[in-house]
């Protein structure tokens, strides 16, 4: 016989441990053995007589308790779906979640001021919950708000998805067991892809694959750091309930997400570190984000999250061990950005003075650029022959760049300049394509005569005012620079195209 004694795990499953030995399960009288009973072993009836009887007296003395079976309590996952007028997105997510391999034992959709038919296809799954929140006024933060303080009591873990993101069968179990795998994690990420056949044109299909291109960099980036990240993403995240709870505690807060934060899953995420918590992203769970199909869509959103982390950064002012990546990345997009600008400039110059002379040199870091390029799409998610010609063209990889570097320098101009804006609401207007196209055409002719009239300006004083002598102080002096930038940058990049990605895909 054997007694069990009950071991707790970090998610609080009980478990069984080491069995201790019943001191009589060896305990013998020889000279009580008797001749065998039909069909038993000689002995066998009196052997049992003995040692109940020796147990029954051992614990009455001792007081050790009668063993008991413990039972293994399963985790229970809660997920929160906070949604704003998304009827062309909601039934593909929850039909996703409600066929998850490993059943999630409550789902809440969580509509916030909806004023579409969000709510009636919600309400059309089985096991659903639908709440509907009460004078919201912090937008996404808002409903999670009131989805947590009505509901997370009582879960081991806390499932955030956003409504237009379509989760793996198997994500839930995957993020499960990589959870329970490691105790000190705080948070768990699905790998991010997007699905090409939303792309009903084929400008909408050019839009997706490069975002599947800059997540799949991204990740990749991330897989390279063993796994962790600094952003824990809110399209689909397992978090562990009771490190959100410490969280909330420790900032006064209503719950883990901060209000005044554009992107409050970064910001949540830093303050797991903080405490010492591991922040990863899955090894094989997947998730599809729904993607951005319009550039105005595209572009408020970059914006939004462009601007909410620079506010974060801008709050933080030094690096430090939570935001040394992020000021690293806002850092080479400014040194990419300075070098294009130089060396079109330059070049420019150089030519309305005819004193331009071509080097081949100039191709490497073009060749380096492609190369990183192919690796990145060869590692996307169900790649096409169309991913890899994308890749192998210049000119798709740096519009993509101009853009983010564009919306990354206007970010930081209003962090800098004091401009308060409502990053939620500019994004939901820009997906649906309600507002700001006026004020958007205008803003960009505006820029463009500005933008005219400066270059015709200082073409005029290059040609007709600047002498020989200036022209090539300006001119030697600019390419030097340009060079050396352009050098570091290809080193870096060198690097980038040979560090291994530890076998993980992104």
């Amino acid at each position: 016989m054997t007694v069990m004694l009950p071991s707790r795990l970090d998610d609080d499953r009980v478990v069984d441990a080491e069995p201790l030995r019943d001191p009589f399960d060896d305990f013998a009288l020889p000279g009580l053995l008797t001749a065998p009973s039909a069909g038993r072993p000689a002995g066998r009836s009196a052997m049992t007589t003995v040692r109940t009887r020796a147990r029954a007296t051992w614990r009455a003395l001792t007081g050790r308790p009668v063993a008991v079976t413990q039972p293994v309590r399963a985790a229970r996952i809660l997920a929160l779906v906070p949604a704003h007028n998304e009827e062309a997105d909601i039934a593909r997510t929850l039909d996703a979640l409600v066929r998850q391999t490993r059943p999630i034992d409550t789902i809440v959709v969580i509509l916030d001021n909806c004023t579409d038919e969000t709510e009636s296809i919600a309400r059309g799954f089985k096991g659903v919950t639908v709440l509907t929140t009460v004078d919201n006024a912090d937008k996404k933060v808002g409903a999670l708000t009131q989805g947590w303080q009505r509901f997370a009591a009582g879960y081991d873990f806390v499932l955030g998805v956003d409504a237009d993101t379509v989760l793996a069968p198997d994500a839930v179990a995957q993020l499960e067991t990589e959870m329970l795998r490691v105790p000190s994690a705080a948070g768990v990420m699905c790998r991010y892809t997007f699905d090409i056949s939303l792309g009903t044109t084929f400008f909408a299909r050019q839009l997706i694959r490069a975002q599947r291109m800059d997540f799949a960099s991204w990740l990749t980036d991330i897989m390279a750091r063993n796994r962790s990240t600094y952003v824990l993403g809110g399209q689909a995240t397992l978090f562990r309930t009771r490190h959100l709870q410490q969280v909330a505690v420790r900032h006064e807060r209503n719950s883990p997400w901060d209000p005044d934060a554009q992107v409050e899953d970064m910001e949540l995420t830093w303050r797991l570190h903080e405490a010492g918590r591991k922040t990863l992203v899955s090894a094989t769970a997947r998730a599809y984000a729904g993607p951005m199909v319009t550039v105005r869509g595209l572009m408020g959103q970059r914006r939004k999250w462009d601007e909410g982390m620079a506010a974060l950064l801008w709050r933080h002012k030094m690096p430090d061990r939570n935001t040394f990546i992020p000021w690293k990345q806002q850092f080479s997009m400014l040194a990419n950005g300075l070098v294009r600008l130089l060396f079109l400039i330059l070049l420019a110059a150089s030519l309305t003075v005819h004193q331009f002379v071509w080097s081949p040199l100039w191709l490497i870091p073009v060749a380096v650029g492609i190369a990183i390029n192919v690796k990145v799409a060869w590692r996307v998610p169900d790649r096409t022959a169309a991913d890899i010609v994308y890749a192998l063209l210049v000119f798709p990889a740096e519009l993509w760049m101009a853009t983010r570097i564009w919306t990354t320098l206007v970010s930081w101009l209003n962090i800098w300049f004091g401009s308060r804006r409502d990053g939620w609401a500019a994004q939901a207007k820009a997906e649906s394509g309600k507002g700001g196209g006026g004020s958007l055409v205008g803003k960009v002719l505006a820029w463009s005569v500005f933008g005219a009239a400066a270059v015709a300006v200082a073409t005029w004083w290059w040609i007709d005012r600047a002498g020989a002598q200036i022209q090539r102080v300006v001119l030697t002096t600019g390419w030097s620079v340009v060079s050396v930038m352009t050098v570091v940058l290809t080193g870096f990049a060198l690097i980038k195209l040979v560090k291994p990605t530890r076998g993980y895909k992104p």
